[in-house]
């Protein structure tokens, strides 16, 4: 079953001690020298990673993710810079590799155009000991803009929710999510899928359901999310329950009210219709009794008088 997932990560700031080099190599399986602080991060051994692409807008692909997120790093100065931006993407299950792969890397294009940035696309596998349909891609976004060239420039005011509050201005997630959903729904149409996904809440859908929380790989955070996802679909079922409970109930009201609908009675009505009928020439026929009364008794009168 296709499901909604677009999740906007932390921010990768230098504030916090990370940096945009070890992002990026960790999620495309890179090895990557910062030249800045000359640390090494290698993770080409790490499993999962199925291929990694970066966008620019334009179309145009980098070759060199070493040199681009060392360029990303030296253009920022900053010591609280913050040096790019992630957003975690489901990959439909009813799709092939290659179609996933389309799918991630046509969004990655349609982000890099829309938002005037260097889009990083890594797409992972599912974990060994996890669910087997866990299709994932995670998007690197650079915070400053850069053009089909590769130059850097200013940050990119969409991209930081606090700036968009400021402004009053929509933030870069109210456009991913429906763009997002778009683009799935797309995919599994010309793929023949009847599947589709919606990026609204349960609640703007009217569904009454409650929904669960994403439990991630391990520790206790990740133990007490599990449980916490347990109780709400023990919950969810016994709302089914009882909703399917009610539809029966109703089912049975308008049953047993159909049956004490009084229903129109044939002989009835043709009995009441012929007495009317017989009343009504009985009340005429006294009438012109009456009136042949009153024109024979001026004559009675008139033989009386002349005797």
């Amino acid at each position: 079953m296709a499901i909604f997932h677009l999740s906007a990560r932390a921010p990768i700031t230098r504030a916090s001690g990370r940096s945009a080099t070890a992002a990026a190599a960790y999620r495309a399986g890179a090895l990557i020298c910062d030249e800045r602080t000359g640390l090494v991060f290698d993770y080409r051994h790490r499993h999962g990673v199925l291929d990694a692409r970066i966008q620019l807008p334009g179309g145009r692909l980098v070759a060199d993710r070493e040199g681009f997120w060392n360029g990303v790093e030296v253009h920022h100065r900053r010591r609280d810079a913050v040096l790019a931006r992630e957003v975690v993407l489901a990959l439909p299950d009813e799709l092939d590799a290659d179609e996933r792969a389309e799918l991630a890397f046509g969004f990655a294009r349609e982000i890099a155009n829309e938002f005037g940035v260097g889009v990083d696309c890594a797409l992972h596998a599912p974990s060994r000991d996890g669910d087997d349909r866990n299709h994932h891609a995670h998007l690197l976004m650079t915070a400053c803009a850069v053009d089909a060239e590769g130059m850097f420039g200013k940050k990119v005011e969409r991209l930081d929710p606090i700036a968009c509050r400021r402004s009053g201005t929509p933030d870069s997630v109210s456009w991913l999510r429906p763009r997002w959903q778009d683009a799935v729904n797309d995919a599994l149409a010309q793929k023949g899928s009847a599947e589709r996904i919606d990026h609204r809440s349960f609640k703007a859908r009217g569904i009454e359901l409650l929904p669960t929380v994403h439990v991630g790989m391990k520790g206790a955070g990740a133990r007490r999310r599990a449980g916490l996802n347990g109780r709400l679909q023990a919950q969810n079922a016994k709302a089914l329950v009882l909703e399917a409970k009610m539809s029966k109930l109703l089912r049975i009201k308008a049953r047993l009210a159909a049956r004490l609908e009084p229903r129109p009675n044939p002989r009835r009505t043709a009995r009441v219709i012929e007495d009317l009928e017989s009343d009504l020439l009985l009340w005429r026929r006294q009438k012109a009794s009456q009136v042949e009364q009153s024109r024979s008794l001026p004559k009675a009168r008139a033989k009386r008088h002349r005797l």
